[in-house]
Parts: structure tokens; C-alpha cells; sequence
């Protein structure tokens, strides 16, 4: 294999604990109406290499990892490999249970990747729902290929799980729990988690302390930016005025947060702030930002891949909703205040808007604050 694409070897064991739920009475009823194509017969105490082929965008990513934690649970001998892109692979890093993480490229790369993998492993998850995710799986030469048989996948699956429709509805952290139907089924689950190395922690707060801002006031990230699009994001010119105003009560430290194509939406934010601001948009790594991250009293974001990693770091955070379902894709915590004005057309999920942006546009700047300092006054 090409050692390019190989990331990390075994975390070492992590002293964070988090406590398994039940599976919530709906949710059960729900994955009884799955349907698996074929019985998995293996022994799960013999099963020695699982390989999860990860989803592609960083929230999903993070609502997938209650997966990774019931693999562990159903194959307690196993190690797991996750396949990814490279934009979400650093999530799986310190993660219980995985062994190995392999970049999985864009363009024809991908296909001697796949071929080296082959013979490797006995059990695959497909988490994508694409047609590329399953036949991936079946190059790779896996025995017990697991996926939803979307989109006439079922060809390329060995265990193929239909009546995903059952789920509708559901939060995304559900729909993909769904799959371990196929291996023996869940009662319990692990809340998405993300685990940092006490270093990245660290390193998390020399990036703040390296910004200089004054006072010691808390620190408030600012996430203005949303990959999907202009229906995910509240107004530049609100979140300037909401840090404003979080200046001005709080003595907040503000630390924008983001992805390099974020950055024309962070200038609009930055330009409206007259005292200083903390900007790492684009300047940091993933694993940095998951650093800076856990440092935070409080996260103020759009629906966005860094609003899950923070409710995944038990950050508290506020929420803003446009186009799409909090009850599909919010943040799986409760330490998070959701804002959503529901309009006659919600949830569209469309990336932009052709009346107005109403659903943002009701967010007003003082129930953002209202929310903001119930949970800085919680952590004063």
C-alpha cells in the first residue's frame, strides 16, 4: 500500500468515558421494519478486521461515529479501518477502536487504494449512500459488504438493508445506526464523540493565547460559514452585531472559525467589529480547530460540520437553522440551544433562496444574545 495514504496507528487508550443510551422506544420500532438481505452467520468473536468506508462531509462524519462504537461493542476483537476522504479523515484520529485510517483520493487514484485493500478484510459498512461506496466495497473483495440498498446498490452488497424509508425522519445519527441491523442490531448506542490527545488540547489553547486578545473574558467562537450554501447562513452583518454586543456584556474573546473558502464571509464579519477578534479562519487544521475547539465556552454557528465536532467536545453552542431539519442533522447534545423560525416552505433544503431568506432573516440578533448568555452565565 502506498504509505501516503496510511494516517495513524492505534490510539492509545483514552481516560474519557461517555455512557451508552437506549436506543429511544421510536427509534426500535423503526429498525424492526428493516429488512436485511441476507443473515450475517459469522462468528463475531472470530472477526479480526473491519473496514468502514466513512462519509464524505465533516458533520456526517461526526454523526457516524456512534457506528464505529457499536462495531466495537458487536466485535469486540476487531480492529477497524475507515476509509475517507482526506477532508474528514484526520476526525478518525484517537477514536476507540480504530487501528488504521486511509485517505481515500479523489480522481483514478482512488481505484489502486481499493485494490490494495483486497483480501484484508471480512466485514465492510458502506456509510454513503452512493453507487461509488458499494462498489468500492465489492473491488476491495469483502465477504460481508454491508450498505442501504439505495439506488440499486444491493448488486454490489451482501448484506443489503432495505426499507430505509422506515427512518424518515429520524436524526442522521439514527438513519446510520440503522446498518448495524445487518450485524446483529444495537440496544444501546454512544452519542457522537470526538477524543483529542492531550497535546491537541493544549495546542488548542496556545493557538488562542497566541492571538493576544485582551482581558479574560470568555472565549466565544463565531462560525458564520456553511459548506451547502447562502440557506445556511445567518446574516454576516448579525454576527457582527451579535459580537458586538457579546463585547460589550461579556468582555468576550471572539475567535472566528472556518475553512479557507469561509474567508469572504469572515471579512464581513471582521469588518464590522471594531475591537480586535481572533481570526483562524482558514488557518488552521482540522485537528487544530478541534484543539481550539474544546477551548471555547461557547460556539455561535450555522448549521455547519464545525457546529457536530463542537457538539461532539461537549462545547456548548447555539444553533442557527435555515433550510434545513434540526431534528435530522442538529447538534446530538444537550448542551446546545437550537434557533429555527419555522416559515410555510421549511424545511426546504435548498442552498439558496428566491423569497428572502425569511427563515434566517427571523433570527433576530437579540434572541442569539438571549441564548448566548444563558450558557455563558451557566459557565461564569
Amino acid at each position: 500500500m502506498d504509505h501516503a495514504a496510511r494516517m495513524t496507528d492505534a490510539p492509545k487508550e483514552k481516560s474519557r468515558r461517555i455512557h451508552d443510551l437506549p436506543l429511544p422506544p421510536e427509534v426500535r420500532q423503526r429498525f424492526q421494519q428493516l429488512q436485511v438481505s441476507r443473515r450475517f452467520t459469522r462468528d463475531p468473536e472470530v472477526v479480526r478486521r473491519i473496514l468502514v468506508r466513512a462519509p464524505n462531509w465533516v458533520g456526517d462524519a461526526v454523526m457516524s461515529l456512534p457506528v464505529l462504537a457499536g462495531l466495537n461493542r458487536l466485535f469486540p476483537l476487531a480492529e477497524i479501518t475507515v476509509l475517507a476522504a482526506p477532508r474528514v479523515a484526520p476526525l478518525f484520529a484517537a477514536q476507540p477502536g480504530v487501528t488504521e485510517i486511509i485517505r481515500y483520493p479523489s480522481g483514478r487514484g482512488k481505484w489502486q487504494v481499493l485494490w490494495d485493500l483486497r483480501g484484508r478484510f471480512e466485514v465492510a459498512l458502506a456509510l454513503p449512500n452512493s453507487m461509488e461506496s458499494a462498489l468500492g466495497l465489492w473491488l476491495v473483495g469483502v465477504p460481508s459488504r454491508v450498505g442501504y440498498n439505495t439506488d440499486a446498490r444491493g448488486l454490489f452488497l451482501k448484506e443489503a438493508v432495505s426499507g430505509h424509508e422506515a427512518l424518515a425522519g429520524l436524526h442522521t445519527v439514527f438513519y446510520l445506526l440503522g446498518l448495524l441491523k445487518a450485524l446483529g442490531g444495537v440496544a444501546t448506542f454512544t452519542p457522537p464523540t470526538l477524543y483529542l490527545e492531550p497535546e491537541e488540547e493544549a495546542m488548542g489553547a496556545h493557538l488562542l493565547a497566541e492571538t493576544e486578545l485582551p482581558g479574560q473574558g470568555p472565549w466565544v467562537g463565531l462560525s458564520p460559514g456553511a459548506a451547502y450554501g447562502p440557506a445556511k447562513r445567518w446574516e454576516p452583518a448579525r454576527f457582527a452585531a451579535l459580537g458586538r454586543k457579546l463585547q460589550r456584556e461579556f468582555g468576550a474573546r471572539l475567535v472566528l472559525l472556518g475553512g479557507s473558502d469561509e474567508r469572504p464571509v469572515a471579512e464581513l464579519v471582521k469588518e464590522n467589529l471594531p475591537e480586535p477578534v481572533a481570526d483562524l479562519v482558514g488557518q488552521t487544521s482540522l485537528r487544530q480547530a478541534l484543539g481550539v475547539l474544546s477551548r471555547l465556552n461557547l460556539l455561535i454557528t450555522n448549521d455547519s460540520g464545525l457546529m457536530h465536532a463542537a457538539a461532539a467536545l461537549s462545547v456548548p453552542l447555539v444553533a442557527l437553522f435555515g433550510s434545513t431539519d434540526p431534528g435530522a442533522t442538529g447538534p446530538f447534545t444537550s448542551r446546545a440551544t437550537v434557533i429555527r423560525h419555522l416559515q410555510p416552505c421549511s424545511p426546504c433544503f435548498q442552498r439558496t433562496c428566491d423569497v428572502g431568506y425569511a427563515c434566517l432573516t427571523a433570527i433576530s440578533v437579540d434572541e442569539v444574545v438571549a441564548a448566548s448568555r444563558s450558557w455563558l452565565e451557566e459557565g461564569a
